[in-house]
């Protein structure tokens, strides 16, 4: 990711593993783990909110990080038009079809393919091949997860963006990958040629370092930083109308639609 030495940064859908360099945290399920690998990090500044309806004033973040989400949401074009609002630069990461296709998450409402520099978007059949099989040896099977994680760029999307995302959904029986296509194999093969052989090494050593030390190390990275901020009373907006909202000990309540929201735990839950 091309983050920027002074950029504030926002992270949308950070869960229970925040980018260490992420100033602002949103996530939608503050107190649901079932779409994540554990328990919410909110050790920075955070609010829960759907990243269809950010509550933040225009353009207020130099970067936006968006790992992990845009397969979710119910509308990609909305959350990809909020990001572009609040935002000038970004990050997008998802499973790519070969990894739909292969670990088959139920959750999961659309499949992407990066093509040409082109997201390509389609609604995700749910029809899993081989149900938890892969889950299962990813965990289990050391051959398996070093192949995962060697061969990363066949089951990620990881794209970047300034100004403007190129995007496109297809329709349903459409598909932007034809694993019988000579082109298509060679794509996806000089994408696997792609990642240098000390990065294999370099990532199989970060899927050795257990969970929990690489997010104390992120928390104290993040508490330590000395770069300009900005507080959550100067950027929150309504998620709904986007009007000026007014902070009371626990809620907030906007001037324009006049919808109130909670302030939980220190949290404002701006979900409606």
């Amino acid at each position: 990711m091309n983050i920027r030495p002074n950029d504030f940064v926002l992270e949308i859908g950070s869960g229970h593993n925040p980018k260490a360099r992420s100033d602002v945290l949103c996530d939608k399920f503050i107190g649901d783990d079932e779409q994540r690998g554990g328990a919410i990090v909110t050790d920075r500044p955070m609010v829960e909110a759907d990243g269809q309806f950010l509550p933040f004033a225009d353009r207020t973040f130099d970067y936006v990080i968006c790992s992990h989400v845009l397969e979710h949401v119910e509308d990609p074009a909305q959350l990809i038009a909020e990001l572009e609002r609040v935002a000038c630069r970004g990050y997008i990461e998802t499973p790519s079809e070969i990894g739909e296709r292969i670990y088959g998450w139920h959750y999961h409402n659309w499949v992407v393919n990066l093509i040409d520099g082109c997201l390509m978007l389609r609604k995700n059949e749910k029809k899993s091949q081989f149900g938890q099989l892969f889950h299962r040896l990813a965990v289990t099977d050391k051959h398996w997860k070093r192949f995962h994680i060697t061969h990363h760029n066949l089951f990620l999307v990881q794209y970047e963006w300034e100004n403007e995302i190129d995007y496109k959904i297809l329709l349903d029986h459409e598909s932007a990958l034809d694993l019988e296509c000579p082109d298509t194999l060679d794509r996806l093969a000089a994408l696997d040629n792609n990642i240098p052989r000390h990065n294999e090494w370099l990532l199989l050593l970060k899927s050795a370092v257990p969970r929990g030390i690489v997010s104390r190390a992120k928390s104290l990275f993040a508490s330590g930083k000395s770069r300009q901020t900005k507080t959550l009373q100067e950027i929150l907006v309504c998620p709904q109308c986007k009007g000026e909202i007014t902070w009371e000990a626990h809620s907030l309540h906007c001037k324009m639609c006049e919808q109130s929201y909670r302030i939980v735990d220190g949290i404002p839950r701006l979900t409606f």
